[in-house]
């Protein structure tokens, strides 16, 4: 079955829900043309809409919701009515008393379709107070097209070991996804740009701020790639590549879907959708770098040199860029 997906990459600004909002819907209007079939899914970043790197349980209490209702859940319900199609963004839930990392899937009629919460938690989960996941990684089926699609959603940290400290190898999100033989792989996050640390000096930090400060770039990438801007490079900035895609990271999150290419399974093909967030948020530089892949379950070929796994990568968006990469997938 063929299926149209987008994922819309945002530097979102923290708190500013509304501003953050508008952006979005502004991409998405460029991006899906009225004549065109339009998205079967939209998916968004890990919180969407509020930023990420709150510092505080106090500092993110004003942006908590309960499932189904608040702003993050309207704005979803607003794209999925609009272009009638599953919507998935994250955002703050609140739930018997409890912080959790959340992402909602939202159907066409603005119905909740599933609920999901982050079960590996980041040092910055646990800053603003986030409760691990009860119930881990499950799969779920939805409908798309008349045909029930079994998927699974994972959330940034998700994709890492447990605490960093599981074994590498134990790929426990990709190990329930192909165990569990899942058509359709969705995962938004917030992931740190491979060329972030840590330990930067406030010169360095200073010198990303200003490049993003100093520019807008607006990605646009549609089925006939309407619009490409590759431009924005920026010597004081370590020669950093808006446009270009973090390919580092890129490769990094194919290594961790280990589980969907290392065993064959020729009767089966397993879409992937990662969409991450870009720019700044205080000393936290994105990596962007959203992208579309199929997996075609064929067998991984080793020889002394080279490993050839059966991926298809349909597209990913620069490292810098705000936009939307859409796609037609066959799962």
């Amino acid at each position: 079955m063929k299926i149209r997906v987008a994922a819309v990459q945002l530097n979102s600004i923290l708190g500013n829900v509304e501003e953050n909002a508008m952006k979005a819907l502004k991409l998405l209007e460029k991006a899906i043309n009225p004549a065109q079939q339009k998205p079967d899914l939209i998916v968004f970043p890990e919180m969407a809409l509020t930023g990420y790197n709150f510092r505080s349980p106090q500092q993110v209490s004003p942006f908590l919701e309960t499932v189904g209702k608040g702003r993050s859940y309207e704005f979803g319900r607003l794209i999925s009515e609009k272009w009638n199609c599953l919507t998935l963004l994250g955002y703050p839930e609140t739930f018997s008393g409890k912080i959790y990392n959340s992402a909602v899937l939202i159907d066409s009629k603005g119905c909740v379709v599933y609920n999901y919460r982050k079960t590996h938690l980041y040092e910055t989960d646990k800053l603003w107070g986030c409760s691990e996941s009860p119930d881990g990684f499950k799969s779920f089926d939805v409908e798309i097209r008349g045909h029930k699609v079994k998927s699974i959603i994972g959330i940034c940290m998700d994709l890492n070991p447990y605490e960093f400290t599981a074994p590498f190898d134990a790929y426990e999100f990709a190990t329930i996804a192909a165990k569990d033989k899942c058509q359709l792989i969705i995962i938004p996050t917030a992931w740190m740009n491979s060329a972030w640390k840590e330990n930067w000096t406030d010169e360095e930090v200073n010198n990303f701020r200003e490049v993003y400060d100093s520019n807008e770039v607006e990605e646009i990438d549609t089925i006939a790639n309407e619009t490409r801007d590759r431009r924005i490079y920026s010597e004081d900035a370590l020669e950093y590549h808006f446009g270009l895609t973090d390919n580092r990271t890129a490769r990094y999150w194919i290594m961790r879907l280990d589980p969907l290419f290392s065993k064959p399974h020729p009767d089966l093909i397993q879409g992937v959708i990662i969409c991450n967030r870009s720019g700044m948020e205080d000393r936290l530089m994105y990596a962007g770098t959203s992208s579309i892949f199929t997996f075609g379950g064929g067998p991984m070929i080793k020889d002394c040199n080279h490993v050839t796994i059966d991926v298809k990568i349909h597209g990913s968006l620069g490292q810098g860029t705000e936009g939307v990469i859409i796609r037609d997938i066959e799962i």
